[in-house]
This record gives structure tokens, C-alpha cells and sequence, in this order.
């Protein structure tokens, strides 16, 4: 089975910590937090909202300092983009980045692993994209370009799934399919829900 990672929204939003919280109870494997341009303080109160046993499943795409002086919250891995480049001093966790080109893909090859975006038209991020043809995925795929330390983003949901099943991808990531337009507490089950079926279809 592939890999399915989570990201979370840009923005916060109230009872976020309880939905994250209750996802990997439910089994999510693997969560990327992207506040871009937030401010320390508030990631570390969202953190505090999620029980510390889970912090190791946890990557950062923000607040660096947070893993400083030893990564002393024992988190999972940094995420490399534009805003954060450098993975910190002595830091022992993943090392990720987003990729938008084949040729980024190849240059990444020595990371933990990479997102290659848009695979398809984006669901978050309207006209961001167009996404790569399928005969595009499978060239590289089929030259051991795309492989299981390569995940796909962008336009991601349990219709465009299917698609990518003889793609060699080690996984999927989902933002928009999973979260809508507007997440709140109050649809915390039909989240829930629809975490399920993304991954009952990876």
C-alpha cells in the first residue's frame, strides 16, 4: 500500500488540534504542517493540542527553531521551500521538499523523499498548474524517475487516485480532498470520513 501524507491548511482554524489529534488515532501515518508565515507561537500551540506520542509522524514546513538545540519535541522531519531551505544544524529527522519539474525530481534523489506537484489541476490553489500528462507520469516512472521516495500532490482525490495506479509513486499527499473549503470542529466526522476513503483508495 502506498503512503497517503496529510497537509494541513495555510491557516489555522479553531479545534484544528482535536481534528489532527483524532486522524492519527484513526491511522494517519504521516502529517506535514505548512502555516506559511505564521508565527512561532501559534504552531507551538498547536502542537501542544496534539498529544507528544505523535510528534514523531509530524514534518515541518515552518518555525525551524522549533527542532533547534536537538529537536527536543522529537519531531519527524523538516520540509524544504522557498520560505525554509536550510534543514538545521544536527537535525536527525526526514528531509523532504516539493519539486515542481522531472528535472528537480532528479537533482532531489539523495532526500527522504520528494513532492512532485501539480500531478493534476490543484483543489486548494485555483489555476495553480495544469499538472503533468499521463503519458509524461509514465515515462518517468517507467526510467525509475518516479519512484516509492516520490509523492504525488496536487489535485489529489479519490476520482484522480485511480489514475496513478501503475505509476510507481511511493504515495499521495492530500490538502484540498480532504479538507474542503472552510474546515471547522463542526465537520470533524465528515473529515474523518473522507480520511478513510482516500485511504481506502491509495
Amino acid at each position: 500500500m502506498k503512503k497517503l501524507i496529510v497537509i494541513t491548511t495555510p491557516d489555522f482554524f479553531p479545534g484544528e488540534g482535536e481534528i489532527l489529534t483524532n486522524l492519527f488515532v484513526k491511522g494517519m501515518s504521516r502529517l506535514h504542517l505548512r502555516k506559511p508565515n505564521c508565527r512561532q507561537e501559534d504552531m507551538e500551540m498547536l502542537l501542544k493540542d496534539i498529544p507528544a506520542v505523535f510528534y514523531s509522524r509530524i514534518v515541518l514546513h515552518d518555525c525551524f527553531d522549533i527542532v533547534n538545540n536537538g529537536n527536543p519535541l522529537n519531531i519527524g522531519g523538516v520540509h524544504l521551500n522557498r520560505r525554509n531551505n536550510i534543514v538545521p544544524d544536527g537535525f536527525k529527522g526526514s528531509i523532504s521538499r516539493s519539486c515542481h519539474s522531472m528535472q528537480e525530481i532528479a537533482e532531489g534523489n539523495r532526500l527522504d523523499y520528494q513532492f512532485l506537484s501539480p500531478v493534476f489541476e490543484s483543489i486548494s490553489k485555483e489555476g495553480y498548474g495544469k499538472g503533468f500528462s499521463a503519458d509524461e507520469l509514465r515515462k518517468a516512472s517507467n526510467a525509475g524517475l518516479i519512484n516509492d521516495k516520490v509523492i504525488a500532490l496536487g489535485g489529489i482525490s479519490t476520482t484522480t487516485i485511480p489514475q496513478l495506479k501503475d505509476i510507481k509513486f511511493g504515495g499521495i499527499a492530500v490538502l484540498g480532498a480532504l479538507w474542503g473549503k472552510t474546515p471547522s470542529i463542526n465537520e470533524q466526522n465528515d473529515i474523518i470520513r473522507q480520511f478513510k476513503l482516500l485511504r481506502s483508495c491509495v
